[in-house]
């Protein structure tokens, strides 16, 4: 009976794997895709496409590897399209989060009466709605900082600096100065 049962499983063992054997695999063409480089956002119930920044800017000055090599200018760019294209730096709820980009010193020179004066940054006035991504210009300004700038006239300069990932924002000036 044992022996039986053993055949009978080699058997079906064998007819099993003939079947595998005979079957046709199939393949399927992948479609490539380009790697998504900008992301959309809702702000004032209007969708805008931010350009995530340095990894498709034609002036990025980039590594054997192909990654960015301006990590300064890729922490402002994403500063910028986090918090200031989308309205998010006017937002009170999201000033811790925008507390952690500037050091206190930095703070403190965007301060008024009234509190802080992002205009400063984003250029909005009472007739501008200010930076925008499809107006955003951003080049080196000395060996630190930044100059960020539009079509319209607007620009202010930025010094960013700290260990690579750790980045703030150290400096905040409309006029020109030593960075």
């Amino acid at each position: 009976m044992k022996k039986l049962l053993f055949i009978a499983a080699i058997v079906a063992l064998v007819m099993g794997t003939a079947v595998d054997a005979d079957a046709k695999v199939k393949k399927s063409k992948v479609k490539k895709q380009k790697a998504q480089t900008t992301k959309t956002i809702t702000s004032n119930k209007q969708n805008m496409k931010v350009d995530q920044g340095m990894y498709t800017a034609e002036e990025a000055s980039r590594l054997e590897n192909g990654d960015v090599s301006d990590l300064e200018m890729a922490f402002l760019q994403n500063f910028y399209g986090q918090y200031v294209f989308n309205g998010n730096i006017y937002n009170g709820s999201y000033f811790p989060y925008v507390k952690t980009k500037f050091t206190a010193a930095a703070l403190e020179q965007i301060t008024d009466a009234e509190g802080y004066d992002w205009s400063i940054i984003t250029g909005r006035t009472e007739d501008s709605v200010g930076v925008t991504p499809q107006d955003f210009n951003i080049k080196r300004h000395g060996q630190k900082g930044f100059e960020v700038s539009d079509s319209k006239g607007f620009k202010c300069y930025i010094k960013v600096e700290g260990a690579d990932g750790a980045y703030k924002i150290t400096q905040i000036s409309k006029t020109p100065v030593d960075m």
